[in-house]
């Protein structure tokens, strides 16, 4: 019976892949429609009232309190990401605040200013100021405001479209890497295993974030000097490259204040005083505000949050669709069955070798919303692989990894398509010119886990 469950189980999973990669149904919605349907298919027949309910089982001979799917997946899911959607919220006005203040703008055009126009020095600079804007910055609202600017300089030097496209991805995952914004996530994925320690877990990926951060960010570089020659011929300064040159009041101080939230959280990790996210952030925030010119900044203040929740309200919902689906995951019953399936690819797996060379091909199931990608079904690995008795740190060392492949290269990403179009390029085009160095950062990024930081595989 079991076997015939978890075949069902595998098929749920599957069909529901196959229809988020041909984007029959959102993310945003497969998710927690998976982890309902995954407890739902392991307690039909085996617990009282499908399991949808609380229930009594007599232990002992005395009565013990079981939680049922409504409960244990739909309510603890939902809470479950509360951590990460709280700094998502408060990046994201982070985020607003400095676009408004035209911060990002100044910084722009100060690089383009200094790299005039030589091609390779160009690509170089930007490569460096658009990794450092979005340490602070993200999602498409940003993307396609450092990208209406830049992209339009970028190609007007003579670089290739595809170059182009390729130079924006790459740096703008390896800011990424560090951004509170994103990283949150695993805080929350990886906390429970550390006695819902946050602080531990926090502490745990900003020291790995750096080293991910080092890896994800020099490799690139050789992309840049193997496909911009410095002698490419400039095509003509772009008009359209939407600098607002009323932006010069920003002062030089302000200029430094994407940086700021994340020298706050580096701080934090080697004086072992532990400042959460959220206030490293609002440490930004305060930055922003003081060195900045506004005669409304409270009403500034208010608009950011207002129209940073505005942007960020699909990853608020993709947050609690993962915490549905590991707390699905995560339900008794489903581990019954699934946990043997999961002690069998995990036993393959303890082996350094097999570790590292496993999950860099494993880095390609990141693409097209995969098993390996966090924002999709990779979310639930670390409970399933850590009830298994594989190192839970070990795994999400293995999704950053691999979430490099789809950070830049996934066709599927909302910033990546519309790239693609600003440029006039095809997407999967643009996949295939980054793949070897997807590939690549996840081979030295495992390879340091386990070969330098000698992290454990087993727990």
């Amino acid at each position: 019976m079991n076997t015939f469950r978890l075949i069902l189980i595998f098929a749920v999973i599957i069909a529901f892949v196959v229809l988020m990669m041909k984007k029959k149904i959102p993310t945003i919605l497969a998710l927690p429609i998976m982890g309902f349907l995954v407890a739902l298919i392991a307690s039909v027949g085996t617990l009282p009232l499908m399991g949808l309910f609380n229930y009594s089982t007599m232990v002992n001979g005395a009565s013990v309190d079981n939680p049922g799917i409504f409960s244990s997946v739909i309510t603890d899911g939902v809470k479950m990401m509360a951590g990460a959607v709280s700094t998502i919220i408060f990046a994201s006005a982070f985020s607003k605040l400095l676009m408004k203040q035209k911060v990002i703008e100044k910084i722009i055009k100060t690089a383009a200013e200094y790299a005039g126009d030589r091609p390779l020095t160009l690509a170089l600079v930007f490569y460096v100021i658009i990794s450092i804007i979005f340490m602070a910055i993200g999602g498409l609202g940003g993307v396609i405001l450092v990208g209406s600017i830049v992209l339009p300089i970028m190609l007007s030097a003579g670089l290739k479209p595809i170059h182009a496209a390729s130079i924006f991805l790459l740096s703008l995952n390896s800011g990424g890497i560090v951004n509170p914004m994103n990283y949150s996530t695993y805080i929350a994925l990886l906390a429970p295993s550390m006695g819902n320690n946050t602080q531990l877990a926090q502490q745990t990926l900003v020291s790995m974030s750096w080293v991910i951060y080092a890896i994800a960010f020099l490799v690139p570089i050789a992309y840049i000097f193997i496909h911009i020659k410095p002698s490419t011929k400039r095509v003509a300064w772009s008009a359209n490259s939407n600098i607002n040159l009323e932006n010069a009041e920003v002062s030089k101080l302000a200029m430094i204040a994407p940086i700021i939230p994340v020298v706050v959280l580096i701080l934090s990790a080697i004086t072992k005083y532990t400042i959460p996210s959220e206030i490293a952030i609002v440490i930004g925030i305060i930055y922003v505000l003081i060195v900045t010119k506004s005669s409304h900044k409270l009403q500034l203040l208010s608009q950011s949050f207002v129209e940073g929740v505005q942007d960020v309200a699909g990853a608020i919902l993709l947050m609690i669709g993962i915490g549905i689906l590991i707390k699905g995951f995560q339900y008794s019953a489903v581990q019954v069955i699934i946990g043997p399936a999961i002690e069998v690819a995990v036993s393959y797996l303890k082996n350094p070798m097999t570790y590292v060379i496993g999950f860099t091909i494993g880095s390609l199931l990141a693409l097209y919303r995969g098993p390996m990608n966090t924002f999709g079904i990779g979310g639930a690995l670390p409970a399933l692989f850590g009830a298994a008795g594989f190192s839970p740190v070990a795994i999400i060392w293995a999704l950053r990894a691999n979430g490099n492949m789809q950070g830049f290269g996934d066709p599927t990403n909302s910033h990546n398509i519309w790239i693609a179009d600003f440029v006039n390029v095809d997407v999967n085009e643009i996949l295939k010119n980054v793949l070897v160095y997807g590939l690549v950062i996840s081979f030295l990024v495992l390879s340091y886990a386990v070969f330098i930081a000698k992290i454990q595989l087993g727990v």
